[in-house]
């Protein structure tokens, strides 16, 4: 997949987040589902992702209802907001890769609140069951919410919080490695099951766990899960470089998706890793028109679907100021004077938010920008480029990131739900296939691994 190969590949993966996703109205539009506790819905999500030529479907997660600054989480239930339903990351992948062959799968975990054994044998036990289509993104859940509901655990900061995922990434490796290959024997004439011979206890004993090992399971399909990421600070960006094979990433534009993946590349170059082997995925989030007048009219009809309350709540915690008590007309100016803070300071770890917040003012220099104006902007798709055009012209922008380097595949973020899938694979794909940025039609199931080109 890097740059310079003839048969790279554009890596596709459908965002499954409801019921709201980077567009935080997504469960009203008239063409969503809106029962997120049907079964049958997210097979059928599934099923539509694999026939329409994705590679992956990305299930992100967080461990408690979305909260704002003032850690209310009433407006983001009461109007739908992103993560208002959570379900267990694991059943739900395990119930969408039971209806498939070939679709990948990432399953979001948290090596804050959970421990090194069991991430491990989960991991290794769907990626038994999926034959081998498993990628686990890790996480260290940041943000007081999501310790709400594990309070016998220490609050850990960014730091600690990191040491403590490198220590479980050491602890899963381990674990994972405990049986060879060919260690299961299963010779029923002999009555030897397993070579204990080829089984090794991990005897780990470090600053935060002690376990003896081995794990409970034989080496899974093509050996351990794919890693993924998405930390963007500097620790995070040493984290990627050292342990994963691909980077998940929110970037409002070509420079900061080019410069994040070169640098990743970079700092993974230097502890010793092929940079060519780590790859990026954006976010972005298409709305297609069977014109160009169709789109535009599309995207705006989209923002009259959010609602203010959300809008402003979801800005409030980007930008770690509570705009919730201001008049949704008051200049956005005035909202950051009030509690002194500063569109030029530096960006959060996870969104970016101020310098995506510059951008927009520099779209039009003599508007008056409001509250409602920035609000409703970041809820429309969270600053992940909004894609707005015919099919013809989205295939374009893609094909426009994917080949300068900017990125080595996208993560679509939908508008409704699953429709936006389908219409996206149904419209944009074929033209990305003819140009030869997708995968033919109708090639054998591969791993995960295999689809990256990491096997071996």
């Amino acid at each position: 997949m890097s740059s310079g190969v003839a048969n790279r590949h554009m890596f596709l993966a459908g965002y499954i987040l409801v019921p709201g996703s980077h567009f935080a109205g997504m469960w009203r539009h008239p063409y969503s589902e809106t029962d997120f506790c049907d079964p049958d819905l997210f097979k059928d999500t599934a099923v539509t992702l694999e026939r329409g030529g994705f590679d992956l479907a990305f299930i992100p997660e967080s461990l408690s209802v979305t909260t704002g600054l003032n850690d209310n989480y009433e407006t983001f239930l009461k109007h739908g907001a992103v993560g208002a339903i959570r379900h267990d990351p694991n059943l739900l992948v395990s119930l969408m890769a039971s209806v498939t062959q070939s679709l990948g799968f990432t399953v979001t975990l948290s090596t804050t609140y959970m421990e090194p054994y069991h991430l491990a044998r989960t991991l290794s036990t769907l990626n038994h069951f999926s034959r081998g289509r498993i990628s686990w993104n890790v996480v260290t859940s940041a943000g007081p919410s999501n310790g709400h509901n594990f309070g016998h655990f220490p609050k850990l900061i960014s730091p600690e919080a990191y040491d403590r995922a490198e220590e479980i990434l050491e602890i899963c490796r381990k674990l994972w490695k405990s049986w060879e290959p060919d260690a299961l024997v299963s010779d029923k004439g002999s009555g030897l099951y397993a070579d204990t011979g080829k089984i090794h206890p991990i005897d780990h004993e470090g600053e935060r766990f002690k376990l003896r090992g081995p794990l409970s399971l034989p080496a899974g399909p093509d050996g351990e899960p794919i890693l993924m990421s998405v930390g963007v600070s500097p620790r995070g960006r040493d984290f990627s470089a050292k342990w994963v094979d691909v980077v998940f990433a929110i970037q409002a534009d070509a420079e900061g998706m080019s410069e994040l993946r070169a640098d990743v590349r970079r700092r993974a170059a230097e502890m010793g890793r092929d940079p060519e082997k780590i790859f990026l995925l954006t976010a972005v989030q298409p709305v297609i028109g069977e014109t160009e007048a169709i789109a535009k009219a599309r995207a705006e009809y989209l923002d009259e679907l959010i609602h203010p309350d959300v809008a402003i709540a979801f800005l409030s915690g980007m930008i770690g100021v509570d705009a919730t008590g201001f008049d949704p007309d008051t200049p956005i100016d005035k909202v950051l004077e009030s509690s002194g803070k500063s569109p030029n300071k530096a960006a959060v770890d996870g969104g970016a938010a101020f310098p995506w917040l510059e951008r927009i003012r520099e779209e039009d220099r003599g508007r008056l920008w409001t509250l409602r104006d920035i609000a409703i902007r970041m809820a429309r798709s969270t600053s992940t480029p909004r894609l707005v055009g015919t099919p013809e012209q989205v295939a374009d922008q893609l094909e426009s990131y994917f080949t300068s380097g900017a990125c080595d595949g996208f993560v679509i973020t939908p508008t409704h739900f699953p429709g936006s899938f389908d219409e996206f694979s149904r419209s944009v794909v074929p033209i990305l296939r003819q140009r030869g940025h997708v995968r033919p039609a109708g090639h054998e199931p591969l791993t995960l691994r295999q689809r990256l080109g990491l096997q071996g």
